[in-house]
């Protein structure tokens, strides 16, 4: 169904209002700058047609390299009416345009709505990189926005998606920006009669059996009815909540910072705050390194095995291949789909003094001759040792490796990872220090082997100081 503008008098002064509204939410909001090429969605749809001409007739000194994007969808026989209106004002206004078709073989049986979105916005990632365009404009209006807080709100979730649709998301090599959240749909209307601009409706929007066209067409009239303010006052609570998570966002920051360290979380720090805490920064330092799908029973069952003081070590399964090690005190993140081959497997280093070593994501393990270079915080043991069982190698430990015991006799190095309950994938990555017979001189992090000193060994044998350094933390700055 096309619709075209029929200008009614009196109206010049409210489109002249949007004009202005429009431009100062843009210089407030600095999206994008005069020299950047915008890509702007455009379905032919009012919202979009209003949005193209609402950025055509900015100031000169506001107005960016505009670059039209239109999704064919092939879903309607209309589709190609639009498509072919599109490409003729496009051209009648000197308008660089391009066109994606989704093609109906790729159509899927169910999920359509789903499916054709994905589509649409792998097409303009792939426009932004191609053009190199750093921002595309949608035209998603209020009343989408008061949609999506009551859908989000009926359907239940976390707290903070009900913001509904924010202004602004990074998207492919740039930002999406939707900069008519401001303006209802009465007023897109109203614009685009003012300016003589031509639309196409499109018919499916009218389909009851889409759960989004129930909320437009019936539920959001209903609660008008009963106050003609709804969406004036859904943007005031999106904007105080938006305020809210912002500041708690700060918060976390802040407590995040107090018991980060490097790749790593204190654990004890960690369980000191109060449980609601606990939560909240567990899921901000999970989601900041990468881990998605995160439920709120999850979190709440990793912040109980966090401490439970009944395992000290354990290994804790997360989506998309994350595992959370829990260590005493201390737990990081480890992710053996995207890094295979990142164990400690293979590795040998014949060890140099003062030189660190990785022993895992987090930590260094040091020898050196004098106690100095360790810090405070730093784990560090005396060790003497025959010259002779000097250059150490630092390695994988290996099925025959033992440990000299006290009295002469010996412990192999598996007896000893399985009576201490290490999990298999940390014994996959347990290193061993060997002197230059081979000898097992320390199975790292777990027990030392005995060595009889002579009684003038102060004299002949070699001091040294074996420990572990942890990875320094580093400071968020945001």
């Amino acid at each position: 169904m096309v619709s075209v503008a029929v200008v009614a008098a009196g109206g010049a002064n409210m489109t002249e209002t949007i004009r202005k509204q429009f431009e100062r939410h843009l210089r407030r909001g600095r999206f994008f700058a005069r020299c950047d090429l915008v890509v702007v969605a455009v379905s032919t749809g009012v919202d979009s047609m209003a949005l193209l001409d609402l950025l055509q007739n900015l100031p000169a000194d506001l107005r960016p390299r505009l670059l039209v994007a239109h999704v064919n969808h092939e879903l309607r026989a209309q589709s190609t009416v639009e498509e072919a209106y599109l490409r003729e004002y496009c051209h009648q206004h000197d308008l660089p345009l391009v066109v994606a078709h989704w093609p109906v073989a790729d159509h899927p049986a169910h999920g359509v709505e789903n499916a054709a979105r994905r589509f649409r916005y792998a097409f303009f990632k792939q426009l932004m990189h191609q053009r190199g365009a750093t921002v595309v404009v949608t035209a998603h209006h209020a009343n989408d926005l008061a949609e999506t807080m009551l859908m989000k709100l009926t359907r239940g979730g976390r707290l903070d998606q009900l913001v509904g649709i924010r202004d602004q998301r990074p998207l492919g090599t740039g930002r999406l920006i939707r900069p008519l959240l401001v303006f209802t749909k009465d007023e897109l209307y109203h614009y685009a009669r003012q300016r003589g601009l031509k639309w196409y409706e499109d018919q499916t929007n009218q389909e009851l059996t889409v759960t989004r066209n129930r909320y437009r067409h019936r539920i959001v009239p209903a609660l008008e009815e009963e106050n003609p303010r709804l969406l004036d006052h859904l943007l005031d609570y999106r904007d105080q909540l938006n305020d809210l998570l912002k500041w708690r966002d700060q918060e976390l920051n802040r407590l995040l910072d107090t018991i980060q360290e490097g790749p790593c979380l204190d654990l004890p720090a960690l369980l000191r705050l109060p449980k609601f805490q606990q939560e909240a920064v567990l899921r901000r330092w999970l989601e900041g390194a990468g881990v998605p799908n995160l439920k709120a029973a999850l979190v709440t069952q990793l912040c109980s095995a966090l401490a439970n003081p009944q395992k000290p070590q354990d290994r804790l399964t997360l989506p998309s291949g994350w595992i959370l090690v829990k260590d005493y005190d201390s737990c990081w993140l480890e992710n053996n789909d995207k890094f295979p081959d990142q164990g400690q497997k293979g590795m040998v280093d014949m060890v140099k003094l003062g030189q660190q070593y990785p022993i895992d994501d987090h930590r260094h393990l040091m020898v050196t001759t004098t106690p100095d270079q360790f810090g405070t915080a730093d784990w560090v043991t005396e060790m003497w040792l025959d010259p002779q069982q000097l250059p150490l190698t630092l390695r994988p430990w290996q099925p025959g490796d033992r440990l000299r015991l006290k009295g002469g006799g010996h412990q192999p190095v598996r007896r000893v990872l399985i009576d201490q309950k290490v999990p298999t994938a940390a014994r996959e990555r347990q290193l061993v220090l060997v002197d230059a017979e081979g000898t097992v001189a320390w199975l790292v992090d777990r027990k030392w082997s005995w060595f009889d000193r002579p009684r003038d060994y102060r004299q002949h044998w070699q001091q040294l100081f074996i420990g572990i350094t942890k990875l320094k933390r580093r400071k968020r700055y945001e």
